[in-house]
């Protein structure tokens, strides 16, 4: 597949924007950033050759600024979070039209709508996953550790529930201990919803993150780094498990070593 000479990048909260960014440019491409806040710009400032800030509600600005570069490929990625749907003080003409179509604020309704503005401006939406193939894992054991026969059940129980909970549009991640479901995501986001499971589970928790059924990967891909594994051995959890071919592992060997040293058994089933 050819490469573009120049691709727009919409980033969230995290590391996932500024990573995509470096691999971007060690292709040779351009990029050009929209920020949706100042610490993301200056996380983004040494990967980028143009570079703005903009709210998540100033819609008309983003677009604007990313014609008048030129963009034409444009990739979205990072964490936002949905509490700003309840600040509708701060949004422009277009954000408060995209909004209007939408009929709930399931992620797979916004993110449908948001792509539709995008590409209605001539603005092509493509996966994150076309410039880090490599960050998404194929398949099997990725750590020394091997899931025992219990973690592999609880596997099994973790990926049956987060696809269930998926076609609800409710989130991605869930927390299991001995076939028991102790926390699914919700609008907190991943991390906190493994606190809380591993809370609950004392030691011995499986996590396991999946794409919805049916999700567009353009926007919204699943991804897993040296965070949640951070959060995972502070709440004794022992075994994650992710979507092969379908989840980032940020941060590559980091992250594996990370799991090694945290005893922590990683699988992409």
């Amino acid at each position: 597949m050819s490469m573009p000479e120049c691709v727009g990048l919409v980033a969230g909260e995290g590391e996932l924007p500024a990573i995509l960014a470096r691999e971007i440019r060690a292709r040779g491409i351009d990029v050009v950033a929209i920020a949706l806040s100042e610490p993301i710009a200056q996380r983004l400032q040494p990967f980028v050759q143009r570079l703005y800030c903009f709210g998540v509600g100033q819609g008309n600005k983003i677009i604007d600024a990313l014609k008048r570069e030129g963009v034409r490929d444009l990739v979205m990625i990072g964490k936002v979070s949905k509490a700003v749907l309840f600040h509708r003080w701060r949004f422009d003409s277009r954000v408060w039209r995209v909004l209007r179509r939408v009929s709930s604020f399931q992620d797979d309704a916004l993110l449908t709508e948001i792509i539709r503005e995008f590409e209605a401006e001539g603005l092509q939406v493509v996966e994150p996953s076309r410039f880090i193939p490599d960050l998404c894992p194929k398949g099997g054991v990725l750590t020394r550790r091997r899931p025992t026969r219990r973690e592999w059940q609880d596997i099994e129980v973790g990926f049956n529930a987060a696809r269930s909970i998926g076609k609800l549009g409710i989130g991605q991640t869930v927390v299991v201990k001995h076939g028991a479901v102790l926390a699914v995501e919700g609008m907190e986001g991943t991390d906190e919803a493994i606190a809380r499971g591993c809370r609950l589970a004392h030691e011995g928790a499986v996590v396991v993150k999946v794409s919805r059924p049916g999700q567009d990967l353009r926007l919204d891909l699943p991804a897993v780094g040296v965070q949640t594994l951070a959060v995972m051995r502070e709440g004794h959890a022992t075994a994650l498990a992710i979507e092969a071919g379908k989840t980032l592992m940020v941060g590559g060997e980091a992250f594996t070593r990370a799991a090694d040293d945290a005893g922590i058994s990683v699988v992409a089933g």
